[in-house]
């Protein structure tokens, strides 16, 4: 086994550097001393590429590639560290084995999806506090990560969450602006806008040969995402009606789901699930960052825990290839999109019902900071809508206590102020709005 170690950690220290152009992410990873960098999210999102990004750092800044260690545990050659008598700790006995003299150097470890290493926790503990290293660690299941974590290595991690590319992102990769200095770009920026509502922020996508694979691609991702992370993570015994769930959560984005109407929907395709394990599957898609879900905001869990939930799933384009494109589809979109900016950002999102019974998209905040948020692809599309939706925004602003709003459209800028109650709706484009 230490042959093999040797093996791969000689050929990685071979191919530090990334073949392909890194684009840097807004996410600001820094490493707190004494403590391992964890960085998780779903697959395929750039934690891996993260990695290359700061290995690259590291090479510009004069450390020597023999102190990197870089290992991908998903590597087949390295399945025996999966089994229960395994000990990791065979990874750095090879390392150093190789460097003896390393012990009295700062050395980089980096561990790509170390979730299928046996005993990992306790490794990374012991590796951190007798050597002198930092230690990126990347994974794809936030409750594992997070279980193992508090029961391991405590407080000895930082974790981070990384997530496909956001419009600033997006419009790097493109090698466009983002400054509004001008009509020319302003215009670039609004063309992207529209190309990144088409395509998304899966960097892989984004590479892809012809827009005919799209589909193709990310039917393979679900797949992979759904098999890996959860089927053979967990010995499920019911994958076809995990699969027939998880298409139609979703199918659902956006929108309000129940357990008892997925629950009728399945049982009327004579796939039984029953309430708990629904909930279990949702926890599981949810824990691989796959999908999201949102409840209404209320103090009272019990109120929290009778009302429908809305699903939004991690990238959009994802969401948009579920069905076929329709007028109403693409306020759905635009609402998953807005969603995700918010997620990048807090956890503590939640939609929000009037008295009336008006709904709200998104809430964010504690009391002292609320913020109200309502997505509408075209609010000027007829009086009655304009009327509709800002009419559920003051009454919510009176409900919440807050003087102000937002409206966030595809393409329309204003400002509604009522002089009485000093009220303010931003009405304010998504293109603008994903870059404030």
């Amino acid at each position: 086994m230490n042959e093999i170690l040797k093996l791969i950690i000689a050929q990685n220290q071979k191919h530090l550097l990334s073949d392909y152009t890194i684009i840097p992410r807004e996410l600001e990873i820094i490493p707190i001393a004494r403590k391992s960098t964890v960085i998780m999210g779903i697959r395929r999102c750039g934690k891996t590429t993260w990695q290359y990004e700061k290995i690259q750092a590291l090479l510009e800044s004069n450390v020597s590639f023999e102190n990197i260690c870089f290992i991908d545990f998903s590597d087949d050659r390295l399945y025996f560290l999966r089994a229960e008598d395994s000990l990791p700790s065979i990874i750095s006995d090879t390392y150093y084995g190789m460097y003896p003299h390393k012990h009295d150097e700062k050395v980089y470890f980096f561990f790509d999806e170390i979730q299928y290493v046996n005993l990992w926790g306790s490794f990374i503990n012991r590796l951190q506090i007798s050597e002198n290293c930092e230690i990126y660690i990347t994974g794809s299941s936030a409750k594992l990560l997070s279980k193992e974590l508090s029961t391991e290595i405590a407080a000895r991690t930082f974790s981070w969450e990384l997530f496909p590319f956001s419009f600033v992102e997006f419009l790097r990769f493109k090698n466009i602006s983002i400054l509004f200095d001008d009509v020319k770009n302003r215009d670039e920026i609004k063309k992207g806008f529209d190309d990144y509502f088409y395509k998304g922020g899966m960097p892989e996508r984004l590479i892809l040969p012809n827009d005919t694979m799209v589909n193709k691609y990310f039917q393979n991702f679900v797949r992979d995402v759904i098999t890996r992370d959860i089927i053979l993570r967990y010995n499920i015994s019911n994958p076809v009606q995990l699969e027939r769930l998880t298409q139609l959560l979703l199918n659902s984005f956006s929108r309000l789901i129940t357990v008892n109407k997925l629950k009728q929907r399945l049982s009327g395709e004579r796939l039984n699930l029953s309430p708990k394990l629904i909930n279990e599957y949702i926890d599981k898609l949810i824990d691989s960052y796959l999908l999201y879900i949102v409840s209404i905001r209320s103090y009272n869990m019990a109120v929290q825990s009778i009302n429908p939930k809305k699903v939004y799933i991690v990238d959009h384009a994802l969401a948009q290839c579920m069905s076929v494109s329709t007028s109403e589809n693409r306020g759905l979109i635009l609402e998953n999109i807005v969603f995700m900016h918010l997620r990048r950002k807090t956890e503590d999102i939640f939609y929000y019902k009037t008295k009336k019974g008006d709904e709200i998209d998104f809430v964010t905040g504690p009391d002292s900071k609320i913020k109200i948020i309502q997505v509408c692809w075209e609010l000027n599309k007829s009086e009655n809508t304009r009327k509709r939706e800002i009419k559920a925004l003051i009454d919510a602003m009176n409900e919440l206590n807050v003087c102000e709003s937002w409206v966030i459209t595809a393409y329309e800028k204003e400002e509604v102020k009522d002089i009485k109650t000093g009220h303010v709706i931003h009405i304010v484009p998504a293109f603008q709005w994903l870059l404030e």
